[in-house]
């Protein structure tokens, strides 16, 4: 028994992470650089999508973040912040026809997507993006060309020599004749964004608490050291007062730990009415006062807690839940956290 919670513990382990500051060569070419002090703050992405014309799928890192088969007019924002990794990222675009069209894809379609990253000054700023205009003699024509490009806050990217802080690769296209088993008339279209800096993955461990080094090697009682560190308490710390304030029905100060990523939400979906936030607090009102769930108390004595596929987001599982009574069903909420230097702070 004492083998197999060793062997999970690794396993576990196996994605913490220290983070690097020298400066590397990527193997596409750009240069690592520091994140510049003028940011003072996590960058936010999101996806610009706008279209006519086709059924339209959009995807970032290979998952789904949209998709659209009225064929009508799309004007929408999508937050990303979950999806965007250091090193190698993929916009993919996806467009096809109707059945009723014979397969043909609409001669007049057309579609605009762009990667957003907020800037220092809070402006949104456009790095890469896939262009398509059917009607047009070069219907790619106006996607993001190829470079490195650095961010100037409110002024936007700037196209540079390196070092950089982005490289951004032309748009490459892939006619596609299957999707899910049918036979479609589609066309694929992707491109390639490299982050090699610190600049879009947010520095949240400063890895004085982290061990570097083969976990396999590691036994439980180190494991539980490491569990012990001032810093991963202040992490369980996070959570409890999190659960108690739900507990003593402060919904509101409940919520307000979530301040950034409601606001983060808020400001991507162009939202200025505090839906979001009001419509958390209604779901911590609405679970607490059904007789059919219970807040399930937060365990200090959870052992283990995981840090994200991006190594910087810190989480236990399943710590804010509320139990249906006398059924296995779970309504769950998300809460990731960040360390700034002092504190973790709920996030996205």
């Amino acid at each position: 028994m004492r083998k197999i919670l060793t062997l999970l513990t690794a396993l576990m382990l196996l994605s913490l992470s220290a983070c690097a500051n020298e400066t590397k060569q990527t193997n596409k070419g750009a240069t690592q650089m520091q994140l510049p002090p003028a940011y003072g703050h996590k960058p936010s992405y999101r996806l610009n999508i706008e279209g006519y014309g086709d059924k339209i799928e959009v995807f970032f890192n290979g998952s789904e973040m949209f998709h659209d088969f009225s064929r009508s007019q799309i004007v929408t924002v999508y937050p990303i912040n979950d999806y965007v990794t250091s090193g190698e990222n993929e916009l993919k675009v996806r467009i096809f026809a109707k059945k009723k069209q014979h397969f043909q894809l609409n001669p007049k379609g057309w579609f605009k997507v762009f990667l957003e990253i907020q800037d220092a000054k809070g402006s949104w700023q456009r790095l890469g993006g896939i262009v398509y205009d059917a009607a047009a003699k070069e219907p790619l024509a106006k996607s993001a060309s190829e470079g490195y490009y650095t961010l100037e806050a409110g002024k936007g990217f700037k196209a540079v020599a390196l070092p950089a802080e982005a490289e951004v690769h032309k748009v490459e296209t892939k006619k596609q004749t299957i999707r899910m088993t049918n036979k479609v008339n589609a066309l694929n279209f992707t491109q390639t964004l490299i982050f090699p800096t610190p600049f879009p993955r947010w520095k949240f461990l400063d890895s004085e608490d982290i061990v570097n080094d083969d976990y396999f090697n590691y036994m439980l009682e180190e494991y539980e050291k490491l569990r012990q560190s001032p810093k991963m308490q202040k992490l369980y710390d996070a959570y409890e007062e999190i659960n108690q304030l739900i507990k003593e029905r402060k919904f509101e100060e409940a919520v307000d730990k979530f301040s950034e990523r409601t606001k983060e939400e808020a400001l991507a979906w162009r939202d200025t009415t505090d839906s979001i936030r009001n419509a958390l607090i209604k779901d911590f009102k609405d679970l607490s006062d059904n007789p059919e769930y219970e807040l399930v108390p937060f365990d200090r004595t959870k052992k283990y807690f995981f840090i994200d596929d991006n190594k910087k987001l810190a989480y236990i599982p399943n710590s804010i839940k509320f139990k249906k009574k006398d059924v296995a069903f779970f309504t769950r909420f998300n809460t990731k956290f960040r360390w700034d230097g002092k504190k973790w702070i709920l996030t996205r």
